[in-house]
Order: structure tokens, then C-alpha cells, then sequence
């Protein structure tokens, strides 16, 4: 979750207004494209390095 809060931060950086009541459509669209997809990513990270461990821990190659 926090790589994803600091997605959602660079990417209301990046539209510049603050009051999410003004976002269009397609702000916040990006908006939810961008956090789901740092979510995502984070969690495939964090499984890759779950694998990785146990591939150690049994002796099998990763």
C-alpha cells in the first residue's frame, strides 16, 4: 500500500490540482490506473521474493 500512496502522490503532483471534485473523467481514471498498477506491481514483487526465499529454503532452483 505504500508504494501505491506514493504513486497516488506523484500522480496528483503531476495534475496539478488538489480538489479530486475537479479531476475529469480521465484524471481520475489515471488516478485508479496508477495506484491499482503500483498495488499490483508491489504484490508481484513481494510474491517473486516469497518464491525466491522458498526456492532457497528447499534447495530448488529459482
Amino acid at each position: 500500500m505504500r508504494t501505491a500512496g506514493d504513486i497516488a502522490g506523484q500522480y496528483i503532483e503531476a495534475v496539478g490540482r488538489t480538489d479530486m471534485a475537479t479531476w475529469s473523467p480521465e484524471d481520475w481514471r489515471g488516478f485508479i490506473e496508477a495506484v491499482c498498477g503500483a498495488y499490483v506491481d508491489a504484490l508481484v514483487e513481494q510474491q517473486i521474493a516469497i518464491n525466491t526465499a522458498l526456492s532457497k529454503v528447499q534447495g530448488v532452483p529459482a
